[in-house]
């Protein structure tokens, strides 16, 4: 390495995109997210790096390190503190007024009587004083809220899975998949973080699957969608109507007594009695 690039010195905020560039961060908002710097000094600093041969820009506007860029060595110094810097302007401020509550970026922009490419700016800035944060880094207008807000945000593809698990009925990850139409390790995964979160709860099913009910602090939440396709239940292992009805009643209820099942099924004792049998079998042999 040359002595050039060992003594290469580089700003806080020209640093900081850099470290950005190297994570395969490529739009100038991942950048200024990842940076934690607004937009127009991302701007500027990016304008830096391309200039010290470290960045160039790539087609669609991305940016890209260049050989140097990935491998240099630096060091930094402060940036220059431009007076007012860390404090909200008045459009931020109207906009942390309305932010009440988790809210997606059209929501602020019908708010506020704004567009979208404005609140995208605002809510960038207010991100890198540490103001507000997203549920998803990669779309950050598709929910917003304060830093301060303890909703637990989710992703994009988090809040579909939710959206798409029935409040009437549990299913299985098959079902929760061709409602959300994501691949089935990504699904899983999603699943795994909603049960550990308690949105959703995980109970054994009639077969090997495990199947998943959305629970009350999941029906809550706002992300969740309510014009959402929702999860088929899933096939029970069963062909007789009555065996068929049965195992549903109990799955639906989680526990039964014989006499409510009978009740609510609105059928003899001793034929409730024979299916709640067969049913024992089946989950018996499952």
């Amino acid at each position: 390495m040359n002595p050039r690039a060992r003594s290469l010195i580089l700003t806080e905020s020209q640093a900081a995109c850099l470290v950005a560039l190297r994570l395969r961060k490529e739009s100038k908002t991942e950048i200024a997210i990842q940076a934690k710097l607004d937009l127009k000094k991302a701007a500027m600093a990016l304008d830096a790096l391309k200039e010290l041969g470290l960045a160039r820009r790539g087609p669609m506007n991305s940016w890209h390190p260049t050989g140097r860029g990935r491998n240099c060595r630096f060091k930094t110094t402060p940036d220059r503190i431009r007076r007012g810097s860390a404090l909200p302007g008045p459009g931020a401020r109207r906009l942390l007024d309305v932010l009440d509550r988790p809210m997606q970026g059209n929501e602020l922009a019908e708010k506020l009587g704004i567009t979208l490419q404005r609140v995208r700016q605002l809510v960038v800035k207010l991100h890198a004083q540490g103001l507000v944060k997203f549920g998803d880094p990669e779309r950050i207008l598709e929910v917003v809220t304060r830093t301060k807000d303890k909703t637990i945000l989710l992703s994009r593809d988090e809040a579909r899975v939710l959206s798409a698990i029935p409040d009437a009925y549990a299913t299985n990850a098959t079902k929760i998949r061709l409602a959300v139409l994501l691949p089935d390790k990504s699904v899983q995964q999603i699943l795994d973080r909603l049960v550990a979160r308690h949105f959703v709860a995980a109970q054994d099913g009639f077969t090997d699957k495990t199947i998943y009910q959305i629970t009350a602090a999941g029906l809550k939440h706002p992300q969740r969608h309510q014009g959402a396709r929702l999860a088929d239940a899933p096939r029970l292992p069963v062909e007789s109507d009555r065996v068929h009805a049965v195992l549903s009643a109990i799955r639906d209820a989680r526990s039964l007594r014989i006499r409510d099942l009978k009740n609510a099924l609105e059928m003899p004792l001793a034929s409730c009695s024979h299916a709640i049998s067969k049913a024992e079998g089946i989950s018996a042999k499952d």
